[in-house]
């Protein structure tokens, strides 16, 4: 029995020691985190083919922030909200981002979220499935008032998650392209394609007013994507936005370098506490002369930068780290 207590002791000890050194080094080893949280076009924001738009805002948070994509192909909002109502969901969406692993799961205590903070932005890009039409489509349709109620939900789980002070910005779906939809679905379905279509340029606006008319209201910025795509290209050259989609719906390479550029263009406008700038001579935002803002973890970058490393002596560049 004696020796069963002195086993239970050091358990003990060795546990709450543990827990003191993670407590004391994850700061140091924690990036600041950026959530993507939307339907099949943000799923497909890593694409390397397509030059995602989520890779792209990656590449601009090079060693200052981790992009985690939580995208669901095929997804509404109605079905975002219920899979977030699951143990899974709410692990996979927002407790992951908790970088102690052990308190993942008890995502109501003050530990668990004592570390939310660093988390500091989330983007909400839905409306493409919802926007469909309600008679060819009743799968993926979600009436537009219980839609902009599902965003502002959405809003206020990422509120009680990461804090009342986080930087959430709206993206309205895209544009719909009639012609290629068509194609697409005679190309998918050949002599069974109905030639109607479910998604139209129509809805989408309505739509795409809903999520900026949201953002307004609860007073986030949105980036207005199917503004944007429709007035890139002057009208004199017709429909010529299509090139920004590569079935009709979906962004294309073209379309998701354009809205990564603009998405990184209304951060330094309306967050320029958590943008980065450049190096002045590359214009590259991965290296020592590149600065992040004020609200980062680090203006320099986790890690000393290779060019800061003397070759001769290199443990000096990594003194503090420890």
């Amino acid at each position: 029995l004696y020796i069963k207590y002195i086993l239970l002791y050091i358990y003990i000890i060795s546990t709450m020691t543990s827990k003191s050194i993670r407590a004391t080094i994850q700061p140091l080893m924690c990036r600041n985190k950026i959530l993507l949280l939307g339907d099949s076009i943000t799923q497909m924001s890593f694409s390397a083919k397509l030059s995602g738009w989520g890779a792209h805002l990656a590449d601009y948070y090079q060693r200052r922030c981790d992009v985690y994509n939580r995208g669901m192909s095929g997804y509404n909002t109605d079905w975002y909200l219920e899979y977030l109502d699951t143990k899974v969901g709410q692990h996979d969406v927002f407790d992951c981002m908790n970088h102690n692993d052990d308190d993942s799961h008890a995502s109501s205590s003050s530990e668990s979220k004592a570390h939310y903070d660093d988390v500091k932005l989330v983007t909400i890009f839905f409306g493409a499935n919802d926007a469909s039409c309600q008679k060819l489509n009743p799968r993926h349709h979600v009436p537009l008032d219980r839609f902009q109620s599902n965003l502002e939900k959405l809003a206020k789980l990422c509120q009680e998650r990461f804090g009342p002070e986080i930087r959430i910005i709206f993206i309205t779906p895209p544009p719909v392209h009639h012609a290629s939809r068509l194609k697409y679905q005679v190309e998918r379905y050949g002599n069974e394609a109905t030639g109607d279509l479910e998604r139209t340029l129509d809805l989408a606006s309505k739509y795409a007013d809903a999520v900026v008319d949201v953002a307004r209201r609860l007073g986030y910025p949105s980036l207005n994507i199917f503004k944007f795509m429709l007035d890139a290209v002057p009208d004199e050259e017709g429909e010529e936005w299509s090139k920004f989609l590569s079935d009709g719906l979906h962004l294309s390479s073209e379309g998701n370098l354009f809205l990564g550029e603009h998405l990184i263009d209304l951060i330094e406008k309306q967050y320029p506490e958590i943008a980065v700038s450049p190096c002045p001579d590359t214009g590259y935002t991965g290296n020592s002369a590149s600065k992040g803002g004020v609200a980062l973890t680090s203006e320099k970058g986790v890690g000393p930068w290779h060019d800061e490393i003397d070759h001769l002596n290199p443990s000096v560049a990594f003194v503090g780290l420890d």
